[in-house]
């Protein structure tokens, strides 16, 4: 389906037009009809004789309403450019001319409205200003139609040239990434909030959960319509209305986006290529402008990255700080205003949605960005999957606003199709070629560039060194702090960390009987790796070790050292070294255990749970031969670890893991 825009001059007849087209005022607002001037966006549709349906969006042509008018025009396929036979090129005619140009708007017509008024002389003259007023845009070879709504005059032959520029229908690209930036936002009595927008990129299906961005907010579609038929799919390039559950119309606004969860990410940095319009100022750099992208008008302080300033005419590269965080996607089409006085500037094509901040003047800034721009799918796929922030390794925090800061640094294939807007299959092809060449690398379902993937080994790797020198007692560093630091995701880090085992770069130690039942998580540490005492500290240990046997200690006196006494013997990085290796037992706050001891008393308890069905605290001091100190952290511990089940002053069997084979 495509999508047809007006465009032209306040008091043309645009409206009317439509309106002769197609039976339908696209004027929908009192004001408007009292006032007989458009100011806000209208909406119709045309039934060619091809049976396909065209949507028309009206847009308004006074100078006041030009942010409705770009709201409107941002994701047509055509436009209809209206002009009035006895008035002819008008400065609003040349303004919207100026933004379909740096849309690159290259499908249109020219209606030449009110030929009813003027004589044939007189329209050959304005026929000749209007095509070489075109002459250098992208609308240079559209036909030029004189027409009356009032007489019918020209309107079959507008409706012929349509359908000759619609015959080969834009295929609107489905990337399985479906947005509609909403461009009018209303309610009606029994059905609540309704958004229309211009669908892109994707399907919509009635019953789907979706994400209005940037605020990051949930609903689900109710129902759907296009051209005010109930429909179960809208098929990207089609104006769709979405009727949306339990969020309120105060909530949402113009600009807002319809995204499906996760799919998304609002950016406030953008990379662009601009071109400034000859009639112009020269562009400074740090000039605060106005963004106008899809529905969106956001204001945005631009930065220039060569030179000083952008002259008129001229093209240049951008980067636009936006004061809140837009929707955006690569190769979108964006126009710049100036807020005072009021007017277009100019406009360009967005590069990038999540760069890093760039220093001025740098030529590596620039390549990188013109290869983007101009680069075949392999520059393109590297380029997205090549996101090292400049000077920076993947242990550094991430940069803010740009896409280091989501921690992912590899992709899977459905992401990076949607991030360098290629196809698929292209994208596949492209990824199998890059591989071959060893220009990138996969794990699992991530996608790595090869100098990321190296890197991220490096940084991998040095993470668990650094914690073996400095904690040489220790079995190694956790799995998930390990994984944190390295800001990767749970899968991704699965991914990474079952490539580096498999390639013996790192191992996993599992935690030990004692101290790892219940808990979750192991260390990683490097395949050469032991944790070894020194001689004077094996001595140390062995001392120590006997105050936690049950020989040598009275009948029903079993009282071990606490933590803080045992680490006065040894110190703290030995008794954590010991715990990790299980011959120590924690079972509360400052209270440790000789895992033999350990042992045999959980054997004790669950025999006599077993016999007994019950057992209280006074019968477990009895039967460990040890004080209340003990006790009652042991026995809370054992309904920590599912052991047993506490019920007032008793205790009873609990779900054993790993069966109780393991103490009996």
């Amino acid at each position: 389906m495509s999508c047809i825009g007006t465009a032209g001059h306040v008091d043309h007849g645009k409206s009317t037009l439509v309106q002769a087209l197609t039976g339908i005022d696209p004027d929908r607002l009192t004001e408007e009809k009292e006032r007989g001037m458009t100011i806000d966006l209208g909406f119709a549709w045309l039934r060619l004789s091809t049976g396909q349906e065209v949507s028309l969006v009206d847009v308004p042509g006074h100078e006041s309403f030009i942010k409705n008018m770009l709201a409107g025009v941002g994701g047509i396929d055509a436009a209809l450019l209206v002009i009035a036979a006895d008035e002819g090129v008008m400065p609003q005619t040349r303004e919207h001319l100026a933004i379909l140009d740096l849309l690159r708007v290259e499908r249109g017509v020219v209606a030449l409205t009110k030929a009813d008024l003027v004589d044939d002389e007189w329209l050959a003259l304005v026929r000749e200003e209007v095509a070489e007023t075109l002459q250098a845009t992208t609308l240079s070879q559209a036909a030029i139609i004189p027409v009356s709504a009032y007489t019918g005059q020209g309107l079959p032959q507008l409706r012929s040239e349509l359908e000759r520029i619609l015959q080969d229908d834009l295929v609107c690209k489905n990337i399985a990434r479906p947005r509609l930036s909403i461009d009018r936002v209303f309610s009606l009595s029994g059905f609540g909030t309704i958004v229309t927008g211009t669908l892109l990129d994707g399907i919509l299906k009635v019953g789907q959960e979706v994400e209005i961005l940037p605020h990051e907010k949930r609903t689900r579609l109710r129902t759907l319509q296009t051209h005010k038929q109930q429909i179960e799919q809208a098929q990207p390039g089609s104006r769709v209305a979405c009727n949306l559950v339990n969020i309120a119309r105060s909530e949402l606004q113009r600009g807002d986006v319809i995204a499906l969860p996760g799919q998304l990410q609002p950016t406030i940095l953008l990379d662009a290529r601009l071109a400034l319009l000859p009639t112009a100022r020269p562009l400074a750099h740090n000039t605060q402008v106005d963004f106008f992208c899809g529905a969106q008008e956001i204001s945005a302080r631009m930065r220039v990255l060569e030179g000083e300033e952008i002259q008129p005419g001229a093209e240049g590269w951008v980067q636009l700080r936006l004061q809140r965080p837009a929707v955006v996607a690569r190769r979108d089409r964006f126009i710049l205003r100036i807020p005072s006085p009021g007017s277009t500037i100019g406009g360009g094509e967005i590069i990038d949605v999540h760069p890093r901040y760039h220093r001025r003047g740098q030529s590596a800034v620039i390549e990188s960005l013109e290869r983007l721009r101009q680069g075949t799918p392999e520059e393109i796929v590297l380029a997205a999957l090549d996101r090292r922030p400049v000077g920076r390794t993947m242990l550094s925090k991430p940069v803010v606003g740009s896409r280091a800061s989501t921690g992912l640094m590899g992709y899977e294939l459905a992401e990076l199709v949607k991030e360098c807007h290629l196809a698929e299959d292209v994208t596949q092809q492209t990824l199998e070629s890059l591989i071959i060449e060893r220009r990138v690398h996969k794990i699992g379902n991530f996608w790595f560039a090869q100098p990321v993937w190296e890197l991220l080994v490096a940084d991998a790797i040095r993470l668990v060194k650094e914690q073996h020198q400095q904690y040489p007692l220790r079995n190694g560093l956790s799995k998930e702090e390990w994984r944190s630091r390295l800001h990767l995701s749970p899968r991704m880090a699965a991914d990474v960390l079952g490539a580096l085992q498999a390639d013996s770069l790192l191992e996993t130690v599992e935690p030990s009987e004692g101290e790892g039942r219940g808990r979750a998580g192991a260390w990683l540490r490097l395949p050469a790796f032991r944790p070894t005492f020194t001689d004077q500290q094996e001595s140390q240990v062995a001392q120590l070790l006997q105050q936690f046997l049950v020989e040598g200690q009275g009948e029903n006196s079993y009282m071990p050292p606490t933590r803080a006494e045992a680490e006065v013997l040894v110190g703290s990085e030995v008794i954590n070294a010991l715990l990790e290796q299980g011959r120590l037992i924690k079972i509360g706050e400052g209270l440790l255990l000789g895992s033999d001891w350990y042992k045999q008393a959980l054997k004790k308890l669950i025999e006599y749970m077993r016999m007994h069905e019950t057992l209280t605290v006074a019968e477990a001091r009895t039967l460990l031969g040890t004080t209340r100190k003990y006790c009652i952290p042991l026995l809370e511990h054992m309904d920590a670890l599912r052991l047993t089940r506490r019920n007032g002053d008793e205790r009873t069997l609990g779900v054993i893991e790993g069966g109780v084979g393991d103490f009996l």
